[in-house]
């Protein structure tokens, strides 16, 4: 899980604290707020760069730009398409149309424009998307990421959900550079000859024309099964693999190693908001942060010492362009302009060869992304959807009881047909830690039925599907999620488990599986097919907010 925060139209030259309180206002935590509140304070001074303002672009039309080479005016002109946290939206919309082939479209047309363009990602492109990834295991991400043909991409904290092997493949792409500088890989350190070789490097250079420009890339912290982020490592038994979590002695240290060889010295970085303000005013010579993330969507960049930050939101919804204008002679940036690009149908022409290899790699997922395997038969809320999430549990793993969180709950499903797509938009899946089932999976818990009618006692934000009635001394084998099953104390107050949590199925899985059996029967989902209403007990039940613990 990221955060997520919508900046204020913020103009360079003209910050105000106003524009930091936005950011310290959102879902940060408090130590992030004050932080950014500091940045704010220490930056209302600095000087403007000089941006030529041009503002959100519905029409996705590139402007038109004298075509500057080393040699008019001794100018330049550099041109970035800058995409982030894509995570797997590659399904085609309802006409058929493809939002990643119309980005490549527009990197097109943009570099017919100014030869020197480049196309260029801050990671995650994985999870929260197509249930062709699911299905394929992380397979479609990685192929329809590298038929984007990136020119040069970093790694995000979901890139690395589906394991070592999947995540290594991933780090070589055939087209893009892949810029990496807070994640080493160390032969000898428990590295096994079977593994593909990583396909990252912490530094690249780029020419373009008589422009040298430098790349290096950063990844955040990795998240636990309880949505917080900790300081370990994404694989800790992978002793091979590490990743420093010293965003700002990384910057330093390749500022100070190649800051020299480059004309412009480029950051794509996946630590999200607060991190970049926080490197730019404590660095000098990085001159532009293109970054990832915190799903930012800003309409103008924003100004931090002498780096210019860009953030052009998510989901493929947006993203962004930045021109600049390098004064050769002189090596200064002369100007700029930025543009935030709603990715619409209809305003922006498709890459036929990137929207047919993607419409390829999607080919034998189409039934799963489009075909309805049940119907609902009323408008359902969180509470209704996670009563039949519990109850396809049950019916499914053929156990006593099940325990599901409201706040599982993605998409709301309307009455009508539903496609397994539509099922894992409910539920969708994070695999956190990564490498392992996702934040929300199902395990299985032996529970003793007094423990059992506590957690009913002390809790109020679950949906309990199981017997009516409980008998305090026998024992029920019971699905919970994943936070539930190892951090019982804070769910429950006590540890309910007289067993080890068992792993079971991703909820949207289970779903699938209990819609078509409905179907098959011809049932709604949204119908009790054992008409068991009026002999099963609905309560409702929330986690605890005490200190942690994790069951041994």
């Amino acid at each position: 899980m990221d955060d997520v925060v919508q900046l204020r139209t913020v103009t360079p030259g003209d910050i105000t604290m106003d524009h930091f309180l936005d950011i310290a206002s959102s879902r940060f935590s408090y130590r992030s707020r004050l932080k950014v509140l500091f940045l704010g304070l220490s930056l209302l001074l600095l000087p403007p760069l000089p941006v030529k303002k041009q503002g959100a672009s519905g029409d996705g039309q590139p402007t038109p730009h004298d075509k500057l080479s080393a040699g008019e005016n001794g100018r330049q002109r550099i041109t970035f398409v800058h995409v982030s946290d894509i995570h797997a939206r590659y399904n085609p919309d309802k006409d058929g149309a493809s939002f990643l082939g119309r980005i490549r479209g527009y990197y097109e047309r943009a570099k017919n424009e100014n030869p020197f363009t480049l196309l260029t990602n801050a990671g995650d492109d994985y999870e929260k998307g197509s249930v062709a990834e699911e299905l394929s295991r992380g397979q479609t991400s990685r192929e329809v990421t590298m038929a984007m043909r990136y020119d040069v991409r970093t790694l995000g904290n979901h890139d690395f959900a589906w394991g070592l092997e999947e995540f290594l493949r991933f780090s070589s792409d055939p087209s893009a550079t892949v810029v990496a500088s807070n994640t080493s890989m160390t032969p000898g350190s428990g590295h096994s000859s079977v593994w593909p070789a990583p396909g990252w490097t912490d530094f690249s250079i780029k020419t373009l024309g008589k422009i040298r420009i430098g790349f290096f890339g950063m990844v955040s912290r990795p998240w636990d099964e309880r949505n917080t982020q900790y300081d370990g490592q994404f694989y800790p038994k992978v002793r091979a693999l590490k990743t420093d979590f010293d965003f700002m002695g990384r910057a330093r240290d390749i500022i100070a190693r190649h800051r020299q060889e480059v004309d412009l010295l480029v950051l794509l970085s996946h630590l999200g908001i607060e991190d970049d303000c926080a490197l730019a005013a404590g660095t000098q010579g990085i001159d532009l942060i293109l970054g990832g993330h915190s799903h930012t969507t800003m309409e103008e960049p924003l100004r931090v010492n002498d780096t210019t930050i860009i953030h052009a939101g998510a989901f493929a919804e947006t993203f962004g362009r930045y021109d600049i204008e390098y004064d050769v002679a002189r090596k200064v940036i002369a100007g700029s302009s930025y543009r935030l690009v709603v990715n619409r149908p209809g305003d922006i022409p498709e890459d036929p060869r990137t929207s047919g290899k993607i419409a390829e790699i999607l080919k034998k997922y189409q039934s799963a992304i489009g075909e309805p395997i049940a119907r609902i038969g009323q408008d359902q809320d969180e509470q209704a959807m996670a009563l039949i999430a519990a109850r396809a549990a049950v019916d499914t793993m053929k156990i006593d009881a099940a325990l599901i969180g409201m706040d599982s709950v993605g998409d709301r499903w309307s009455r009508g047909q539903l496609t397994s797509q539509d099922v894992l938009n409910a539920f969708r899946v994070e695999r956190q830690p990564a490498g392992t089932p996702g934040q929300t999976s199902l395990y299985l818990v032996t529970v003793r039925g007094a423990d059992l009618l506590h957690a009913n006692a002390v809790s109020s934000d679950f949906v309990f599907y199981g017997p009516k009635a409980i008998h305090p001394g026998l024992l029920y084998t019971v699905a919970m999620q994943k936070n539930q099953a190892f951090h019982q104390k804070d769910c429950f107050g006590r540890i309910i488990g007289v067993s080890r949590p068992r792993p079971a199925a991703e909820i949207w899985e289970t779903v699938v599986a209990y819609a078509r059996t409905c179907n098959e029967g011809g049932l709604a989902l949204d119908e009790d097919p054992r008409k068991l209403k009026d002999e099963n007990l609905v309560a409702l039940l929330q986690y605890g907010n005490s200190a942690l613990e994790t069951v041994q």
